[in-house]
């Protein structure tokens, strides 16, 4: 008898609207709302879910890709993988992203190089979250003419805690952005927003994981699977939105990130009501092991990271990427106070960082004086790849 010769699997809009989306690994990444030619996929940003804009049929069911052929939103979902109800394998957008996968010895992803860095300048520290390193890089970024824009997370008009995507065309703009935020927001929409209505073509992106990850994917997604008999009209328009917003973009920082919270949830339910601040007082809130929420007053209030995690997007169970592995540079707080811990990862990451030194903009320390930062970020790294495995795992009877 001979072998049964395997199926390949393809990435389609009804594979990935049950496989990711009905499933519940969406992430929110946006990327697909991006990329999509057509408009058919809409972005809720109380579900923080793609949706089908003016559905003809079932939600699992887009009159282009059914009839005409497109798919473009598939291949840009990163957690939609050659397997069912499996990811696409960190390893794969190595390779796309740096051109290799990652050694045995890169625990936390491919790396160049690891450090700490502080900004130079006392006021751009006092408003950051950390150490302003990210604030700096960007900023030289922007005065080298490196970029033009950069997506971002940016409070919205409604409440400065929750945060929206914003395109940020100047130093100045960039400045009013410095703080981390907590609750989720689809940063790779301003990506949209940055090249199709402010003409920007030299883009930086900072996000979390899920984020940089969503543009590595879609960075290196084959274009192969777009056939020539849907029209040159179709082919021209599906290749172009599979790819120019990606390809604007100039360098990506990652934020590392264990999980973002629900808005209201986190906001309304825990700092309002069971903590008893006012969010409209809040200046910042920082993860250290708990939660620490700083008060316009002067005040500062510490609460157990453990009642907040019960406002935990859901979604983050099946991310196994705490370091933003896929990114030029990695940025965050992990352990320290005042400091950012940089991971270096790619040539161009590492040139831009780089140079901010040489412009004087950034006090940089070896990773080695941070014990305390590489334990956790050790440790946390391990476990949240496992907490994922997990995930995928619990949902094995599920593949066929």
């Amino acid at each position: 008898m001979s072998e049964a010769v395997p199926v390949e699997i393809k990435n389609t809009f009804n594979r990935m609207m049950n496989e990711v989306v009905a499933l519940g690994s969406c992430c929110g990444c946006s990327m697909c709302v991006v990329t999509c030619p057509y408009g058919v996929i809409k972005y809720d940003h109380d579900s923080m879910f793609p949706y089908v804009a003016k559905p003809k049929g079932d939600f699992d069911y887009c009159p282009i890709s059914e009839e005409v052929g497109c798919d473009v939103c598939a291949n840009a979902c990163e957690r939609l993988g050659p397997e069912r109800m499996r990811p696409i394998k960190p390893e794969e957008i190595d390779i796309h992203v740096f051109g290799r996968a990652r050694r045995e010895d890169e625990y936390y992803g491919v790396t160049r190089f690891v450090c700490a860095a502080r900004s130079t300048n006392p006021n751009v520290v006092a408003n950051a979250e950390d150490g302003g390193a990210v604030t700096e890089i960007l900023k030289c970024a922007f005065e080298d003419g490196i970029i033009d824009g950069a997506a971002v997370a940016a409070p919205s008009d409604k409440m400065w805690l929750e945060p929206v995507p914003r395109v940020v065309k100047s130093v100045d703009e960039l400045m009013q952005t410095a703080k981390s935020w907590y609750t989720y927001c689809a940063t790779p929409l301003a990506l949209k927003e940055a090249v199709d209505k402010h003409k920007l073509s030299k883009l930086a992106l900072v996000g979390v994981s899920c984020e940089v990850s969503g543009y590595g994917t879609t960075f290196g997604a084959d274009t192969s699977f777009i056939s020539a008999e849907r029209g040159e009209k179709n082919l021209e328009r599906q290749n172009k939105h599979l790819k120019q917003y990606v390809d604007a973009v100039q360098f990506t920082i990652g934020l590392l990130c264990t999980e973002t919270f629900v808005f209201d949830g986190f906001i309304h339910e825990y700092l309002q009501e069971k903590v008893g601040i006012n969010p409209h007082d809040v200046v910042k809130v920082n993860v250290k092991g708990k939660v620490v929420t700083d008060i316009n007053d002067g005040t500062r209030i510490e609460t157990p990271l453990l009642e907040a995690r019960v406002y935990q997007r859901h979604q983050c169970n099946y991310c196994g990427d705490f370091s933003a592995e896929h990114s030029d540079i990695s940025a965050g707080g992990v352990g320290s106070d005042g400091w950012t811990i940089l991971i270096v990862r790619s040539e161009r990451g590492e040139r831009i960082f780089k140079r901010t030194i040489e412009k004087g903009y950034l006090e940089v320390r070896p990773a080695s004086e941070f014990e305390r930062s590489m334990k956790v970020l050790k440790r946390l790294t391990e476990t949240q790849r496992k907490r994922a495995d997990e995930q995928y795992i619990s949902i094995g009877s599920l593949r066929r």
